[in-house]
């Protein structure tokens, strides 16, 4: 028996959604300090707010801060898997190529690449994260941070899902240079 979770949320991170937070701090606040606790320490996972760092040390602090937020709730940390890793990759690099914001971008079912890399196989449960920014705001800090505030992705990473793979793409996205594409694929072979 197959088990399908489908969850398409979206998050857009720009300039523009920038501005927003700075207009409305009140209700910024609000979200941030809801899921504070889920937000790891830099002691616990360096390199937050670094821009420049190289995409295999940003996905690093982005495995590490998604730990965290499960582990502070009491839930099993996820493991590093390698198909999903690709299928977040690809993914990514899907959104810029393509210059589609989306799930389905290039025309691709979200769970396209899963299945490609062999992931989607007996009794399975998938979800994705995707979200871009630019500047300050493409760090894993910021990218992790609107995602545990849009209750959608919060699910995604307190979700029943054991393993993941993080993807990270940065080309040109909707006229933004250097937009940082990020991609979570989250997975479980539990039924």
């Amino acid at each position: 028996m197959r088990k399908y979770v489908y969850t398409l949320p979206i998050l857009v991170l720009s300039v523009i959604a920038a501005l927003a937070l700075v207009i409305a701090p009140a209700a910024s606040a609000r979200s941030v300090a809801f899921h504070a606790n889920e937000v790891a320490p830099a002691a616990v996972c360096p390199g937050q707010t670094v821009e420049g760092m190289s995409a295999e040390e940003q996905v690093g602090v982005m495995f590490c801060m998604t730990n965290y937020a499960r582990s502070v709730n009491g839930l099993a940390v996820v493991s590093q898997s390698r198909p999903l890793a690709r299928a977040a990759e690809q993914k990514s690099t899907d959104i810029v190529g393509c210059d589609e914001f989306s799930h389905e971008a290039c025309g691709r079912p979200f769970t396209f690449w899963d299945k490609k890399y062999g992931y989607l196989k007996g009794c399975w449960k998938a979800g994705e994260n995707i979200a871009w920014g630019t500047g300050q705001y493409s760090t894993v800090g910021s990218i992790f941070t609107a995602w545990l505030q849009s209750p959608e992705h919060h699910e995604n990473i307190l979700g029943p899902y054991s393993e993941i793979g993080i993807g990270l793409e940065v080309g040109n996205l909707e006229g933004n240079e250097e937009a940082a594409v990020w991609t979570q694929d989250f997975g479980s072979h539990k039924c």
